[in-house]
């Protein structure tokens, strides 16, 4: 969300592969958080394309290249979202 929150138009997430996370059930837990965000997303008329995540192990990296031109082409096929104004504190 901070991604967004700072101007980016979309944001794409890659991660382990189920089952192959260094960090437990890191990868799955972050994918419920982005299907959440998905729907949350739509709910308020956003496409949910702006956010993606990718399963990956770090030696593909022919499905990551993949996977940036993935949300690259994604998130070039939408308006930009609405910049919001920054106020000084």
């Amino acid at each position: 969300m901070e991604a967004f929150l700072n101007g980016a138009d979309g944001v794409a997430i890659i991660s382990c592969r189920e089952g192959e996370c260094n960090f437990g059930d890191a990868n799955m837990n972050t994918y419920k958080h982005v299907k959440f965000l998905r729907k949350l997303f739509e709910h308020i008329g956003i496409s949910p394309d702006r956010i993606q995540q990718y399963f990956c192990a770090a030696a593909e990296v022919e499905k990551f290249v993949a996977s940036v031109e993935d949300i690259t082409k994604k998130v070039q096929a939408l308006p930009p979202l609405p910049k919001r104004k920054l106020t000084p504190n």
